[in-house]
C-alpha cells in the first residue's frame, strides 16, 4: 500500500488563507509568600488568601502595535468543592502597555478560604 500523495506547493490545496495558528501558551504557577501567582501567555494572575474571600488581581500585557479590551473568565478553588469565579474586563490596554484589574473572589459563604487557591482561566477574548 502507498502513501498518499501529498499537495505540491503550487496546489491550490496547498495554500492556505488561514493565518498560522499560534501554538497555545503554556500555563506555569510560581508563589509569591502566600500569593499564588498563574503566568498564562500575557496574562499574569495573582490570588491571595483573605479573611473575607480570594483578592485576585489579573494583568495584561498588550505586545500589539494597537489598544486591545481583554475579557478574562477566572475561576478560583481548592481543587475539591470550593469554587468562586469572576469576569475582569480590562479595557483600553494601550500598544505595547499594561493594565490590570482586581477584586475579591469568592468568600466564607463558600465554605474555608483556600490557603492554597488554584487558579484557572475558563475564558480569554480579546478584541
Amino acid at each position: 500500500m502507498t502513501a498518499p500523495a501529498q499537495p505540491s506547493a503550487s496546489s491550490p490545496s496547498a495554500a492556505s488563507s488561514d493565518p498560522p495558528q499560534e501554538p497555545e501558551p503554556a500555563a506555569s504557577f510560581s508563589q509569591n509568600g502566600k500569593t499564588r501567582v498563574l503566568h498564562y501567555g500575557n496574562t499574569e494572575v495573582d490570588a491571595t488568601p483573605e479573611n473575607d474571600g480570594i483578592f485576585t488581581t489579573v494583568t495584561v500585557h498588550n505586545d500589539t502595535d494597537k489598544p486591545v479590551n481583554y475579557d478574562i473568565d477566572v475561576s478560583i478553588g481548592d481543587g475539591v468543592d470550593w469554587v468562586a469565579s469572576n469576569k475582569f474586563r480590562i479595557e483600553g490596554v494601550p500598544a505595547h502597555g499594561v493594565k490590570s484589574q482586581a477584586s475579591t473572589v469568592g468568600g466564607p459563604h463558600l465554605g474555608p478560604i483556600p490557603q492554597q487557591p488554584k487558579i484557572y482561566i475558563d475564558a480569554l477574548e480579546t478584541y
